[in-house]
């Protein structure tokens, strides 16, 4: 494996590799082999961080350096891992709420190994004020050209270098994060309320837009957690 254009490395079926955001990745593979690649994107990580105090465990590390992490799976991340592997091959009703969870739990336990934050948390790249700042605001109504203006950049070229780093425009990026707090915030208020508190002003578009991320009307994602 190489990232960013680093030295080679190899890594076996024992360890694990952390990669910084929207990093360049080079294998190669001399015999049949799977793996799983998990990708974590920020609403997920400032959740979890923001919800824990991590304690670190004296876990093996090694190759640990601004541009890749590499550790040996531990008891509770190898736990974890299956959890989530499991439970996405499965038909189980409430998949996937359960892979919301244990991927809480998986992003946890790799934190817990010293070194891990800073590689998939690095707050140096521009890309990443901005994604601060749409994380921070996006729940009043936030316009492009505010996030344009914000940091000194017409539309078409913010959208341009947002895309390039995340594969999304910064409105999609927006409407997911919008989405993804409507899952938490359905475990303790009604739809309505729901709908106008992430900024919707249309509860069939909120509906529609709901189901066409998670397949479940919001309605239906509600009634699966109270049961």
């Amino acid at each position: 494996m190489e990232i960013n254009g680093s030295e080679k490395f190899k890594y076996d079926s024992n360890s694990f590799v952390i990669l910084p955001p929207y990093s360049r990745v080079k294998l190669e593979i001399e015999e049949k082999t799977k793996a799983l690649v998990i990708e974590i994107d920020s609403y997920l990580i400032n959740h979890v961080l923001s919800k824990l105090k991590i304690e670190f465990e004296p876990y093996e590390l090694g190759n640990v350096n601004n541009v890749l992490f590499v550790g040996k799976y531990s008891p509770d991340l190898t736990q974890t891992y299956k959890k989530i592997v499991d439970t996405f091959l499965s038909r189980k009703v409430n998949r996937e709420f359960l892979l919301d969870l244990y991927t809480q739990e998986f992003v946890y336990d790799i934190f817990k190994y010293r070194g891990a934050e800073k590689i998939i948390n690095d707050k140096n790249s521009e890309i990443y004020h901005i994604l601060d700042y749409i994380n921070t605001n996006y729940l009043r109504k936030l316009k492009i050209s505010d996030i344009a203006k914000e940091f000194n950049m017409k539309e078409y070229e913010l959208t341009k270098y947002f895309k390039k780093f995340t594969g999304k425009s910064p409105k999609e990026y927006i409407k997911d994060l919008k989405l993804n707090k409507a899952k938490e915030l359905l475990k303790f208020e009604n739809v309505t309320n729901v709908c106008y508190d992430i900024g919707y002003e249309n509860i069939s578009y909120f509906i529609k837009e709901f189901k066409n991320k998670f397949g479940v009307t919001p309605n239906l994602y509600k009634k699966t957690l109270n049961s």
